[in-house]
């Protein structure tokens, strides 16, 4: 204790002291990372628990990194770090922390729905997930319940179907399993028999948000704006917290260019989930409907940070910079793009490349430079008669006018 009071002190005479920089942001970091480190492990988690139920994610991530790195596989501390890495966008270190979870515990089961969920993109990985953590929990309704999403996902809808009824033999008012007979039925093309599962899930839980939304969808489905709307405005009443009706919120506010509504349904979706990369495109078009390409652009960056190769963020990103003015950015951007596999907007891209290279090439600064260039060329030294004989050379000389600048 006295050693710390007397760096402490230290430290704060050296602060003093004229001349003296202040730490640095990284120097703070790592000595309260240090300080964190000399606690007590049952403190520090203690803390981060608290932090985390008050959504300060980076305060809880610190105690969280203190703590792993004295019990790297305790499997509650690797869960609850890895929501906290949700929270705050990094759905890789969330997958990573997951996975050393259910190392860790593989009956964890939240663990393995929430790396099957961060897996949405690959449901041959979530399927394989979901089936190793059946092993351990074998009748557990959450992952039978999820494994039923997964396999709908792959368009294996029987089988999905066959897990659903599965489950609701046994727990007959589980909404979630009605909610996925709901999808399965609209992907069948039987909207009606859709509705009337997710009415029933309705019924037995007022409070799902999730329901409300999924009953929009359908709406949208057959072209019914007005009650979808209300659906998605019920879903953000029932749950306020609940980003997915935001979304929707915003995109329908997008499709009829109420742009003003859109960028404030989408920033609202985006507090409440930073990490859903959907509600970053979704204020970036918004933005661009109200003019500011600057702003949009840094939500294209948000996007593009999540999914590199988002290709709606990677022609946005480079339109916006094009409005700005930023042209040798934006022809970079753009060559990005035209390098995508299967750019769905190539031909828009390459007039896009034609119409930045004419400019940059007939800007004022490119024609003076290439004037220079060429006046440089025509009093090229070199080019004249190298003989030894110091009399008039035959060959003529360059003429005295400066050759005229090729556009």
């Amino acid at each position: 204790m006295r050693r710390l009071l007397a760096i402490a002190i230290l430290g704060s005479a050296c602060a003093h002291a004229p001349g003296q920089q202040r730490p640095t942001a990284a120097q703070i970091k790592a000595a309260e990372r240090q300080r964190l480190f000399e606690l007590p492990a049952t403190i520090v988690y203690k803390e981060g628990r608290e932090l985390m139920a008050g959504h300060d994610w980076e305060g809880a991530q610190a105690r969280f990194e203190a703590f792993l790195a004295k019990q790297p596989d305790h499997p509650g501390a690797l869960f609850d770090a890895a929501w906290v890495e949700e929270q705050l966008g990094d759905a890789h270190a969330a997958a990573e922390l997951y996975t050393r979870a259910l190392a860790a515990d593989p009956g964890r089961v939240a663990a393995a729905v929430n790396l099957a969920r961060l897996f949405s993109d690959a449901p041959e990985r979530a399927e394989a997930v979901l089936r190793t953590a059946l092993q351990k929990q074998p009748a557990d309704f959450r992952l039978l319940n999820a494994l039923a999403a997964v396999l709908r996902a792959r368009r294996q809808l029987d089988d999905a179907a066959a897990i659903v009824r599965q489950v609701l033999e046994r727990h007959p008012r589980d909404t979630d399993a009605y909610r996925n007979l709901a999808a399965i039925e609209a992907d069948r093309g039987r909207v009606r028999l859709a509705e009337a599962a997710l009415e029933q899930a309705r019924k037995l839980d007022p409070k799902d948000a999730g329901v409300p939304n999924s009953l929009g969808l359908l709406a949208l489905q057959r072209e019914d704006v007005a009650t979808a709307r209300a659906f998605f405005e019920e879903a953000a009443q029932v749950d306020p917290g609940f980003a997915p009706a935001f979304v929707n919120l915003g995109a329908l506010a997008a499709r009829y260019r109420d742009y003003p509504a859109a960028e404030q349904a989408f920033s609202r979706a985006v507090q409440l989930d930073p990490a859903r990369w959907q509600s970053h495109l979704g204020r970036a078009w918004a933005l661009e409907g109200l003019r500011r390409p600057r702003d949009a652009r840094a939500e294209y960056e948000k996007v593009l940070a999540i999914e590199p190769r988002q290709e709606d963020a990677l022609y946005g990103r480079a339109l916006a910079l094009k409005t700005e003015g930023e042209l040798s950015a934006a022809l970079l951007a753009f060559k990005e793009y035209v390098g995508l596999p299967k750019a769905s907007r190539l031909k828009e891209a390459q007039s896009q490349l034609a119409a930045i290279d004419l400019r940059l090439r007939t800007s004022p600064a490119a024609v003076a430079r290439s004037a220079a260039k060429s006046a440089a060329a025509g009093l090229d030294l070199s080019k004249l008669p190298q003989g030894t004989d110091p009399g008039p050379s035959a060959e003529e000389l360059p003429a005295d006018d400066p050759p005229s600048v090729v556009r």
